[in-house]
């Protein structure tokens, strides 16, 4: 098979110019031909036997003319920057062309993509056999005039094979398509090659006298380049290199011949081999602990964060986002795919770090740094990308609850403080229940939460029934074992959940019996909780001072009673890993105000204003919507507004 692929890139090409083979005015006799092909030794082209002689050979041919799209990469003529010129759609459009045999014809139809392009007929055998010693078997010879070969059936020239020009940024395809990496004994290193040019230097770290390798960056790294199509070394702070990827070569050998690079752990340099394909072509070397050990303080150890945007995983060294590892795509045969191009890391507890797989085999690992003497109990801390530093920045907004799971750190904890699932109108009261929307809301996070795969929640709620009902059905459709409804309603606390009354609206009335004076015009007691929240109070003889004074003894200061419920229930030592607590909407409005600094808002520029508009529901706050707690070891505390359906506001009740 690999052998037809090769001889239809060259066949692509014949087809290519213009009906080359069509131009033939007078077809010469092919009779007695019976040609066959067979692979040279290195694999680089196929021999042609006419009659039992070796008649000429097929060489792999180069791109052919479709490759003039390539003009669209002008901007990276002498191929620093590596971007692929539109000619990069050989590795596509080009890749699929075939020799089928058919019984027919007693040869071949030539197909790329789903058309044939042509045929190749086995010469008949003449009468006396002139045919075969005449030459009227197919050859081809080089001209270097054409840079390609002419093609001969006989004594005819029918045609001519010409090697595919690469694009204005496509030279990497013919002068330097590997990188490697050569030992340098003088700098206690090593060269990085590309091609035939040096392009920077690896340089073992040295070691520090008291470990600060881990704040001196002694450790390499890898950080991608879009520009370049490829990733920059550095060591430290300082850039030595890069590496570019390959493009399709001459012989459009990369796609099958491992053009992939791995790293393979070495115990016995105490760091890793390098290799491209089969070869090893450098080597990498851990830098030694100091002597008090301060790399695990400091952060010497690396990581893996897996980046769902980036189609691969963001690589971390203590606070610093030093590369990215993204999966490969398919090269010009398609074939990167199959051959394990596409990378993957898992975690590996027993290693302390990380196992790399390439396809099905394991390539290499990435080990974390080891503490030095004094830095056991060292937590490096982890940074986050982009995307989740903008997400756990948003505080006047609602983003998604599942979203949250991919920006979390290992070390860290979270809890939701969610409003219910749905219930009709006037089901209230303590025993209230979800109606059938609501049931199917709670079912549908439970499914989400399930098919993220995290961690089990511990859950809290109310003593009102639906918050219990909320919590129980979300734990069911998760996959967690958590007992019975009437282990539910029997029980008030357990291994799996809790009972917590300070999740009412209860929480930030001082005084019950002033409630009635803050609510003032409104008909609505829900109106008072974002009244107070928002500090805006009804004015009467054109003053506020009355209706102020009544709110203010009616509710605590929201703000302070916000931060004093984190404090009490979410400090990192007294919280699981994970919670999930089911509330109330008077008890999250006011939380959520808080928290956004009184900024909330949707698309729409609607707010949880209530109080400033009776009866109209997209001023408050939807069901299954509320808040996430971020805590790390130190109690440093994030909190950001969520929701776990599509919209954080109720619109309608």
């Amino acid at each position: 098979m690999k052998s037809k692929l090769l001889l239809a890139t060259s066949i692509f090409a014949i087809f290519a110019l213009n009906g080359c083979l069509d131009q033939v005015t007078e077809a010469p006799d092919m009779s007695a031909l019976a040609c066959t092909t067979e692979p040279l030794d290195d694999d680089s082209g196929l021999k042609i036997i006419c009659g039992g002689d070796s008649v000429g050979i097929v060489l792999n041919g180069k791109d052919g003319k479709d490759g003039k799209d390539g003009k669209n990469g002008k901007e990276g003529k002498s191929g620093a920057d590596g971007k692929d010129g539109a000619d990069g759609k050989d590795g596509s459009d080009g890749s699929s062309c075939r020799v089928v045999e058919s019984s027919e014809l007693e040869g071949y139809d030539v197909f790329c993509g789903d058309e044939k392009v042509g045929e190749l007929r086995n010469g008949k055998d003449g009468t006396d056999g002139k045919n075969g010693k005449d030459g009227s078997s197919c050859r081809v010879v080089e001209n270097k005039d054409i840079d390609g070969f002419d093609v001969f059936c006989g004594d005819k020239k029918v045609g001519e094979l010409k090697n595919g020009k690469d694009g204005a940024d496509g030279k990497n395809g013919s002068d330097g398509l590997s990188c490697r990496v050569v030992e340098n004994k003088d700098i206690d290193g090593f060269e990085v090659f590309c091609g035939d040019e040096k392009v920077g230097e690896l340089r073992n770290g040295k070691d520090g006298a008291d470990g600060k390798n881990g704040k001196d960056g002694t450790s390499c790294r890898i950080e991608e380049n879009k520009d370049i199509d490829g990733f920059e070394v550095f060591c430290g702070d300082e850039k030595v290199g890069e590496l570019r990827n390959g493009k399709d070569g001459a012989d459009g050998k990369n796609g099958s011949d491992g053009t992939s690079c791995r790293i393979v752990e070495s115990k016995d340099i105490d760091g890793y081999d390098i290799f491209c394909g089969n070869e090893k072509v450098g080597e990498l070397k851990n830098g030694k602990d100091g002597a008090d050990g301060k790399n695990g303080k400091d952060g010497s150890s690396c990581r893996v964060e897996e980046n769902s945007e980036g189609d691969g995983y963001d690589v971390y060294c203590g606070d610093k986002k030093v590369g990215e590892l993204k999966n490969g795509k398919d090269g010009a045969d398609g074939k990167n795919g199959k051959d394990g191009t596409s990378c993957r890391i898992e975690e590996n507890s027993e290693g302390d770090g990380y196992d790399v797989y390439c396809g099905d085999k394991k390539v290499g690992e990435l080990k974390n740094g080891k503490d030095g003497a004094d830095g056991k109990d060292a937590k490096p801390v982890e940074i986050l990308s982009n995307a989740c530093n903008v997400l756990r920045s948003t505080t006047d907004m609602f983003s998604s609850m599942y979203d949250v799971f991919y920006c979390l750190r290992p070390n860290e904890k979270v809890a939701f403080i969610l409003r219910h699932a749905a219930r009709d109108r006037n089901n209230t009261g303590t025993n209230g229940s979800l109606n059938q929307t609501g049931i199917d809301q709670s079912t549908q996070v439970g499914q989400k939460l399930k098919k993220l795969n995290i961690d089990d929640f511990f859950y809290m709620h109310t003593n009102v029934y639906r918050t219990q009902q909320t919590a129980r059905i979300i734990s069911e459709n998760k996959g967690q074992t958590t007992g019975s409804e009437d282990e539910w309603k029997n029980t008030t606390s357990n291994e799996y959940h809790a009972q917590n009354m300070d999740l009412l609206e209860s929480w930030y009335i001082r005084n019950d019996n002033r409630k009635k004076d803050c609510q003032g015009q409104n008909s609505w007691g829900w109106s008072i909780y974002s009244k107070v929240a928002y500090e805006e109070y009804d004015k009467k003889n054109n003053s506020d001072s009355e209706n102020k004074a009544a709110c203010e003894d009616a509710l605590y200061n929201i703000e302070e009673r916000t931060q004093e419920f984190i404090s009490t229930y979410f400090t990192y030592d007294n919280m699981h890993k994970m919670t999930l607590a089911i509330s109330h909407d008077q008890f999250l409005v006011p939380f959520v105000i808080a928290i956004s600094h009184k900024k909330i808002h949707d698309d729409s520029n609607y707010t949880l204003q209530f109080h400033k508009h009776e009866n109209n529901f997209n001023y408050w706050i939807n069901y299954l919507t509320g808040v996430a707690i971020i805590v790390d070891p130190d109690n440093n505390t994030t909190v950001i507004p969520v929701t776990a359906l599509d919209d954080g506001f109720l619109r309608s009740y």
